[in-house]
């Protein structure tokens, strides 16, 4: 039986997942940057709408400090956009992948502590998540450092630095890092589920089943038209409002199996693109569907994967491609 789970937590897991996740975190951060690139002095400027001596006094009582404590000027505001946006495509395209993700970590952190007036619950959840990903291997996967690793196995090299890379115990020892750290990421998505379900339960307008109707009425959580073509379903907005709840509360619990384990990512990721299509919420959402790909194993992607090809090379699918 020992045997048994310690060759299971020296086997690294979610590979294809993680590394799926690493490239959506990567996108949102390039995201958030590109856009705000145009306001990034009023936003996180010295003297924008957050000054510098209101975060320097918040940060010594909280006692924190980030890249913008090495200077107040505008130009350290400039580097640290140009730079987050190299070190974001570095990340997405999986070059240097263990160094960029440490630095990916230092500048969502900056970002998100020097201005908390304009974070969101995304925010949030990306920048604790980044520090677990750090000790996970997120590059095995759709990743330069995956092709070069590669490129050296058909080159076989006698470098100290290959020696570890070959070691038996250097590489189960990576392989728990990377399993806890998946398992943190894991625990943290369920209890953000879990935690965000149960307060809306204590709300009184969660209990009548009209809080979802409240919020897309606030203009900051409203998309033209199409929230207004969803206030029309009174009865399908209470349906929705009380399967949110039931949806969050039983997150963590629908995990553990492995039916319901997929019930919950597809609802997940449902409830997600709702909030990005009717609330304008986007970013968010695009973070947080992120997160529930590092929730499937390598197996069941390698299935979704052949299940494709077969969908597509299907009789009907080639005559019509052949049609078109």
């Amino acid at each position: 039986m020992m045997d048994k789970w310690v060759k299971m937590i020296t086997k690294e897991h979610a590979l294809i997942g993680l590394s799926l996740t690493r490239i959506f975190f990567g996108i949102a951060l390039l995201y958030e940057l590109v856009i705000n690139l145009p306001s990034r002095h009023l936003l996180w400027g010295p003297q924008g709408l957050a000054p510098y001596t209101d975060y320097q006094a918040y940060a010594r009582e909280n006692q924190f400090y980030t890249l913008f404590d090495l200077s107040s000027s505008f130009l350290l505001v400039d580097l640290i956009f140009l730079g987050g946006i190299v070190v974001a495509i570095c990340y997405i395209i999986g070059y240097r992948t263990r160094l960029m993700g440490i630095l990916m970590a230092i500048i969502v952190f900056s970002l998100y502590f020097r201005n908390l007036e304009i974070t969101h619950g995304g925010d949030n959840i990306l920048r604790i998540l980044l520090i677990y990903l750090i000790f996970a291997r997120v590059g095995a996967h759709f990743s330069i450092d995956a092709y070069r690793k590669r490129r050296a196995k058909e080159k076989p090299s006698k470098t100290l630095f290959a020696f570890f890379q070959e070691n038996p115990t250097w590489v189960a020892i990576k392989a728990v890092l990377h399993n806890f750290a998946w398992f943190a990421c894991i625990l943290q998505v369920a209890f953000l589920y879990f935690a965000s379900g149960s307060y809306k339960i204590m709300g009184e307008m969660w209990q009548s089943g009209t809080a979802l109707y409240y919020a897309s009425r606030v203009q900051d959580f409203y998309t033209p038209y199409l929230t207004e073509l969803l206030w029309m379903f009174e009865p399908l907005i209470v349906i929705m409002t009380y399967a949110t709840v039931i949806f969050q509360v039983s997150f963590p619990f629908l995990l553990l199996n492995r039916y319901t384990k997929y019930f919950a990512i597809f609802s997940a990721c449902s409830l997600h693109f709702g909030i990005a299509v009717f609330m304008g919420l986007a970013d968010f959402s695009w973070i947080m569907i992120g997160c529930e790909l590092m929730l499937l194993l390598d197996d069941e992607y390698r299935k979704i994967h052949q299940w494709l090809l077969k969908w597509i090379k299907r009789p009907k699918f080639a005559q019509k491609q052949e049609a078109a």
